[in-house]
């Protein structure tokens, strides 16, 4: 979508929709026309200070939102901070980014943490566009500007590609961070096929997304945020406290369940380990809202097993697919085109094909990485992902190239595909599945803990593991089992900054029982 035809929808969804919120927070709400109102005092205020690229490290908010749109009106690409991010990730990604001025909600957040000089005029704007709009005092949540001097020899253009709106940090597997850069017409091309996708399953007089997921995941920021703009669906917006997050891996669930009931959204976005807490509470008496139509889930494999469960307890939960590589969503399951196992069928604006078992995108492929002018301009993406498209359609993702375990008997088996069956059972917290020129696989297992009590005993778990066993390939099942502990997931050897597990080296920590365990059944 030209910036023009983004324009252009807009206005001509919400002219429709007079006095309907655009955005709430449960406090303030924003119409339409007072949202852009809002845009355009900001946008004049960034254009001021002529930068052309803006850090952002604060909570959901409308603001936030504002920020963004901001940006985009005045050309200036934007950094969305991951409150997870340690200072070092913070400083590489400014830094990569060539940003000139940080914004936030938050001064604490970056006291001492690396060279920043507050910018007086910066904030002398602010103060004197409160008493005339209300923007950054009564209406909204006050943000602070502070002028980057860190980066003051880096250029813009030998960091970024041309035409970048937004600079998203992916740490993967290593803990580095990457900048994926992406166009603005990238993202909104994302969020009009899938507004076209989920519109029809989206029916009443009262549409509201409530979104769950940290702004600074591209996921929330397009499918959330403009999707539902596009679609005419209120955008319910709370702090990520009052849903309950406390960090990157710390969810108090029945906060977040109050805001769910409380807001009675027509949709949702989750991830995996969300979505299981849902079906427990579902089968505990808990009771999704009548209203809620679409639950998106993804960041990470879902088990087949689980969205039927979901589904059987009245959430109408969907698998997708996406990359931030491919600004976010690829593929989709809805109400109209859904089969189970699947992630669903690629969106109209991509194009996906499968070379040597992996998969790639073509049609809205990322501008480059940041800093890395070798990787701009390519226009095909090899995921890194393994799977394959049926003859349906529809698109399968078995797990990481990478992270393939090839047993001794020359069968490729993807771990994340079996751990995802695990982690589905209720009971089971964590799985890390081993087997890596082995006979067959093994898993470590972490339960799910109650008073500092496993919540399920060890001939639960071993029956669990005989159950899923039953459907799966002699060559893939799990003979065997330990526990692991804790501290594993919370130890930065071991996982990067956003919790995504490092298998080489918890592979190579844990080696002494993994031999155990093949040793003991020789």
């Amino acid at each position: 979508m030209t910036e023009q035809e983004i324009k252009t929808r807009l206005a001509d969804t919400w002219d429709n929709l007079p006095g309907q919120a655009l955005l709430t927070d449960g406090k303030t709400s924003l119409t339409y026309q007072a949202f852009i109102k809002e845009v355009e005092l900001l946008a004049a205020c960034l254009e001021q200070h002529k930068v052309t690229s803006v850090a952002l490290l604060a909570d959901n908010s409308l603001q936030w939102v504002i920020v963004d749109f901001a940006c985009q009106q005045s050309g200036i690409a934007l950094l969305p901070l991951p409150a997870f991010f340690s200072k070092q990730q913070i400083q590489h990604s400014i830094n990569t980014a060539a940003c000139q001025l940080l914004l936030t909600d938050n001064p604490a957040l970056v006291a001492g943490m690396f060279s920043l000089e507050s910018d007086t005029e910066a904030n002398a704007v602010t103060v004197q566009r409160s008493t005339e709009s209300g923007l950054y005092s009564s209406m909204l949540t006050p943000l602070s500007f502070y002028r980057i001097t860190s980066t003051g020899e880096q250029i813009r253009d030998k960091q970024l590609p041309e035409n970048t709106a937004k600079v998203t940090f992916t740490s993967g597997t290593t803990g580095e961070p990457k900048g994926v850069c992406l166009s603005r017409e990238l993202q909104w091309q994302v969020a009009a096929s899938l507004t076209n996708a989920v519109s029809p399953m989206l029916t009443g007089k009262s549409k509201r997304h409530l979104c769950l997921l940290p702004f600074s995941t591209l996921l929330e920021n397009v499918a959330g945020v403009y999707a539902a703009m596009l679609g005419g669906v209120t955008v319910v917006i709370p702090t990520l406290a009052e849903l309950g997050f406390n960090g990157s891996s710390s969810l108090d669930f029945p906060a977040l369940l109050k805001q769910i009931s409380r807001q009675q959204p027509s949709s949702l976005i989750t991830t995996p380990e969300i979505l299981k807490g849902l079906v427990i509470s579902a089968g505990q008496g808990w009771q999704a809202p009548a209203s809620l139509a679409f639950v998106a889930v993804g960041g990470a494999r879902v088990s087949a097993g689980l969205i039927a469960q979901a589904q059987q307890a009245g959430i109408p939960a969907f698998e997708g697919y996406g990359l931030s590589e491919c600004a976010s969503v690829v593929s989709l399951n809805s109400g109209s085109a859904h089969q189970a196992g699947s992630a669903g069928k690629p969106l109209a604006h991509v194009r996906v094909s499968q070379v040597d078992g992996e998969i790639f995108v073509s049609g809205n492929t990322f501008l480059g990485y940041a800093g890395d002018s070798s990787s701009w301009g390519k226009t095909r993406y090899a995921t890194g992902d393994i799977g394959h498209i049926d003859s349906q359609g529809y698109l399968h993702i078995t797990g990481r190239k990478k992270n393939t375990l090839i047993s001794s008997f020359g069968r490729n088996i993807s771990p994340e595909w079996l751990e995802s069956e695990l982690t589905a059972c209720v009971g089971i917290r964590q799985a890390l599945v081993f087997g890596d020129s082995q006979p067959y696989c093994i898993a470590g297992i972490l339960p799910q803990m109650s008073g500092g009590q496993a919540v399920v005993s060890d001939e639960q778990i071993s029956a669990m593991l005989a159950k899923i066993n039953l459907d799966l390939p002699d060559y893939a099942r799990v003979k065997d089992w330990f526990y692991l502990d804790a501290s594993l997931f919370a130890d930065p050897r071991f996982n990067t900054a956003n919790g995504r597990i490092k298998r080489k080296q918890v592979t190579a920590f844990l080696q002494p029982q993994i031999q155990g365990m093949y040793r003991k059944a020789s």
